[in-house]
């Protein structure tokens, strides 16, 4: 798991959106608020880099994968987005722009997209946040225009796992 700190901001916006990914459980929310030491998020204002990414961790290690997964989903539809992008191809390939919307520091990382045909894509994630809320995010932008997606984690390791990077191959 992640052990490097980062100086920067992120966006209450998307940082919201765990609220939303796990709104089923109000108890489960208050906890993961109160280990983190904030009584709530509020979408309009920005927080430490650390603790938002801290509480992204917080929820794949307490909760799991899935859960992650769903808030990365509901994070597209509550962060702040690129405008124009209207299918699979370029919200996948907006999300380093969307990413740099949300996320603000020296070293945060990037997002590449190459596409393979009309139907898939292999993206390059070096970014803070964990490896199952990039995926919820991709799968999110593909069903945000009705494009179900397959995401699949690619050979050369995983930033969790203390690899460089994460490589997704997207069918959509």
């Amino acid at each position: 798991m992640r052990t490097s700190k980062s100086g920067g901001e992120y966006n209450g916006a998307a940082l919201y959106s765990f609220l939303l990914g796990l709104g089923h459980s109000e108890a489960l929310v208050q906890k993961v608020l109160r280990d983190a030491g904030v009584d709530r998020i509020d979408p309009t204002r920005w927080y430490d880099i650390n603790l938002a990414m801290d509480i992204y961790f917080a929820i794949y290690e307490k909760i799991g994968r899935g859960a992650l997964i769903a808030v990365g989903k509901k994070m597209i539809e509550t962060a702040p987005f690129p405008p124009g992008l209207d299918d699979a191809k370029s919200l996948l390939l907006g999300l380093d722009a969307a990413y740099r919307m949300n996320a603000r520091a020296a070293d945060i990382g990037s997002i590449t997209c190459e596409f393979d045909d009309d139907h898939s894509a292999t993206l390059v994630w070096t970014t803070l946040g964990p490896c199952p809320l990039n995926i919820g995010i991709m799968e999110g932008c593909c069903s945000r225009v009705g494009a179900p997606a397959l995401v699949e984690h690619g050979a050369g390791g995983c930033m969790d796992e203390g690899g460089s990077s994460c490589t997704y191959l997207v069918s959509f």
